[in-house]
């Protein structure tokens, strides 16, 4: 999709949305859209994953969210030690961010609430007898569970979120696919 295509539908949407989310693929294209958003729909929130290492203008996607995702292995390639320390030294980047998160794999993930630098961790799900059997699409799943908390649940406290995305993930690789992750979260709801 190029940043034309996005600000077009953009603007089809509307007032209607709510929240953007973005992956940072594309970063050149992604921060015009995002820009976009922000000039024509300054109430919409907006979520980026800043994932891979090494991918140019992930800082500059960041700077623009409200909520940023950071993965273990782009704190890692940057030289940090911990989720806490990657998301301390991301706080200094980002301007508009009210929540940092990085996932560092079965050690769980590192919040950090802004303008407040409230740092938390939740540890990884973990089903006592089970194995890891397919990782992939395991951060896609946390993404998804933390945003379903932030957008359709706010009964639910930060922890909460976090152990519900934390438990999606959790659940989501000692499985192979999604098929059924579904019905394994119904007691979470």
């Amino acid at each position: 999709m190029t940043a034309a295509e996005f600000a077009s539908l953009a603007n089809k949407l509307g007032k209607t949305m709510g929240w953007c989310h973005f992956e940072g693929r594309i970063p050149d294209v992604t921060l015009r859209s995002i820009q976009h958003l922000r000039q024509c729909f300054p109430n919409v929130k907006i979520s980026v994953e800043v994932e891979k290492p090494g991918r140019e203008g992930l800082q500059d996607l960041a700077a623009l969210a409200d909520v940023v995702f950071y993965s273990k292995s782009w704190a890692q390639a940057n030289g940090f030690k911990s989720s806490e320390e990657c998301l301390r030294a991301q706080a200094t980047f980002v301007s508009k961010a009210s929540l940092l998160l990085c996932t560092w794999g079965d050690a769980g993930v590192g919040a950090l609430e802004l303008p407040s630098l409230r740092y938390r961790e939740c540890p990884a799900f973990k089903t006592e007898g089970t194995n890891t059997v397919d990782t992939v699409g395991a951060g896609d799943t946390f993404i998804a569970g933390m945003l379903f908390g932030l957008t359709c649940r706010g009964d639910w406290d930060l922890d909460r979120k976090l152990q519900f995305a934390n438990e999606l993930a959790g659940r989501k690789v000692v499985k192979e696919g999604l098929r059924g992750l579904g019905s394994l979260m119904e007691h979470a709801l």
